[in-house]
């Protein structure tokens, strides 16, 4: 035996490795092509831990790819006669042949094989980061960063599940519709708002939406609503919040709930009658699965992690961040669309990953105001282009109120004048909401709601 195979043998531990599964895989493999097929894909030469049967693997994998036979004596000439302390690489292919012939099913060997594979990936990992974890200069952000990659890579290269057929597929879908049908109960989160939901429709697990606005036109406003309708009839939600801090968010959230403004709350100019509301809605929060984390400088790691946590012991379904630009995200970008771009990708993903909803805030810059319609549109988002990529829906935000007052003429009593005062008192406490993207169905609706700024409050006019 020679050096090298020595060597894997003593960094192999027989309670790592099946070698009974691997000479069975290997031996329906060559007794017929359509085997190799079958295991194709889930499969790879790096998870078999005896060298020859890598090596026998790797093999037929590129004559097969080349579109060439696999036949016996290629595979002796691309492998060489003998392998390990001489042993004839013909005479051992001829015996894996011969013992497998009565075997149909090989399933459970490769599950047993990848299983074998992941213990000792999961050993040669934990042996790495444990040395770079003791080193005094190791910067330990990137350095669980890079641990997250490696486990990814595992559950990457462990797909012994096969695919699924489009048929499992539609079955399953077709009997979600049924259970619909008959429950009156349809998938996913309503707004609470009518009208909202008549222009964005529902709002799935696995989604990435996108509320764009001006500061101060109500997208936290929105956000935080959205996020209490889903914890109060679905399930826990939990609000980043990046910019504000808790007790802003909190009042905020008090506000929308008791009928009173933020103000009086934050002041404490309130009457007996509402400090009444007060007190029942703190009640209702008693209660509340809405959760926050309002850590400044939030990368996106930590919002993943924070998430799969949430998810594993409180059965997350929603997030919100507030707001997307706010998010830090390691690594080098070479200018801020590469970073934005970088953000919604790995939002989206992490939506798709723990089945949640994930719910973006972001600001937009001032060029709409020079438009002939100055309603945000997509390319005026924080990462505009990004978000109309990966986003499942997006809406804008717009008070017309706001924006005519910063257009009041100079001569109130001219033409101008009466016109800007008849529109102003028409949108008062207005908000618009374009629907800029709907994945599942069309976009480009418009609704008009009421906005009760002064108790952070959206609803029907």
């Amino acid at each position: 035996m020679n050096e090298r195979n020595r060597s894997r043998e003593r960094s192999q531990p027989a309670a790592l490795s099946n070698t009974d599964a691997e000479k069975i895989i290997i031996g329906k493999i060559l007794q017929d092509e359509a085997t190799f097929w079958q295991v194709n894909g889930a499969l790879q030469g790096f998870h078999f831990s005896v060298e020859i049967h890598e090596r026998i693997f790797t093999a037929y994998h590129l004559i097969v790819m080349e579109g060439k036979k696999p036949t016996l004596s290629l595979l002796q000439s691309r492998i060489g006669p003998e392998y390990g302390d001489g042993a004839s690489t013909m005479t051992l292919m001829t015996a894996l042949i011969r013992n497998t012939i009565e075997i149909e099913d090989i399933g459970d060997e490769m599950t047993k094989v990848i299983q074998m594979w992941q213990r000792r990936r999961t050993i040669e990992i934990c042996d790495q980061f444990i040395k770079e974890a003791k080193q005094a200069d190791t910067d330990t952000g990137f350095m669980l960063a890079d641990l997250e990659n490696c486990v990814k890579d595992v559950t990457v290269n462990s797909q012994a599940e096969p695919v699924k057929t489009m048929g499992e597929v539609v079955t399953r879908v077709i009997k979600n519709s049924m259970k619909t049908r008959d429950t009156g109960v349809s998938p996913g989160f309503d707004t609470g708002v009518a009208s909202l939901d008549q222009i964005l429709g529902r709002i799935f697990p696995g989604d990435f939406g996108v509320i764009g606005a001006r500061p101060g036109d109500g997208k936290t406003v929105l956000g935080l609503q959205l996020l209490d309708r889903i914890q109060e009839h679905y399930g826990t939600g939990c609000f980043f919040s990046l910019e504000m801090r808790d007790e802003d968010l909190g009042r905020r959230a008090l506000a929308g709930r008791a009928g009173v403004s933020v103000s009086n709350i934050e002041e404490g100019t309130y009457d007996a009658f509402e400090f009444d509301e007060i007190k029942a809605a703190q009640e209702i929060f008693m209660r509340s699965r809405m959760l926050v984390d309002d850590r400044p400088g939030l990368r996106l790691d930590q919002i993943r992690d924070r998430c799969i946590v949430l998810k594993r012991t409180r059965d997350l379904k929603a997030i919100v961040i507030d707001h997307i630009r706010l998010v830090q995200a390691l690594g080098k970008f070479g200018n801020r669309f590469d970073r934005a771009e970088f953000v919604t990708g790995s939002l989206k993903k992490l939506a798709k990953e723990l089945g949640i909803a994930v719910i973006a805030l972001s600001q937009v810059t001032r060029a709409s105001q020079r438009r002939d319609d100055p309603r945000p549109q997509l390319n005026d988002f924080d990462g505009g282009s990004s978000i109309e990529q990966d986003a499942d829906w997006a809406l804008s935000l717009f008070r017309r109120d706001r924006y005519l007052r910063t257009q009041k003429p100079h001569d109130m009593n001219s033409a101008d004048g009466q016109d800007w005062a008849e529109q102003l008192a028409k949108c008062k406490n207005t908000i618009e909401i374009l629907n800029l993207k709907r994945r599942r169905g069309e976009d480009g609706g418009i609704c008009e709601l009421e906005f009760d700024g002064k108790a952070s409050l959206v609803r029907e006019k």
